[in-house]
């Protein structure tokens, strides 16, 4: 297992040109077998401090909180990314969105609630996610996703 992990060189390649070798200093090797393996006991900890699913190198953060104390989203949030940085890891804020789920009759609420931050950085809420291929609705709708579903249909017809 450490001939696997340690010691690695890494490339890129766009056409059939290859990028000089760089040599990684953390993480998990991507596109192996063993890599979601490797990935699940490297942020195995992370699971016992904040809620998490895990999936291959995606992990999805979720709270379940009261409306009027929504801080304890942006202290998972915290925990998260002090672990990714103990971890020599990165929570990539361009790609993390927010979703709040609910069913509450008053719409308008939404936006009372602070943006997450990581790394100072809002983070942008959203009423659509698609992790794994699944369109999560805020309303918990499945139209969005039969949407995109019959799109990418017809594309291939």
């Amino acid at each position: 297992m450490a001939t696997f992990l340690l010691d690695r060189v890494q490339r890129v390649k766009i056409g059939n040109e290859y990028s000089h070798p760089g040599y990684p200093s953390g993480g998990v090797p991507q596109r192996t077998l063993s890599g979601p393996k490797c990935f699940h006991v490297y942020i195995n900890d992370l699971r016992t401090t904040v809620p998490l699913y895990k999936y291959i190198d995606d992990g999805t953060l979720f709270e379940i909180c009261d409306r009027n104390d929504v801080s304890v989203i942006q202290e998972s949030v915290d925990i998260a990314a002090k672990w990714t940085e103990q971890n020599d890891m990165k929570i990539n804020s361009e790609k993390s969105k927010e979703i709040i789920i609910s069913f509450a009759q008053d719409g308008n609420f939404r936006s009372t609630i602070p943006n997450i931050k990581i790394d100072g950085r809002d983070i942008a809420q959203v009423c659509h996610a698609k992790p794994l291929g699944v369109t999560i609705s805020q309303d918990l709708t499945w139209i969005k996703h039969v949407d995109n579903i019959v799109k990418k249909a017809g594309k291939r017809l």
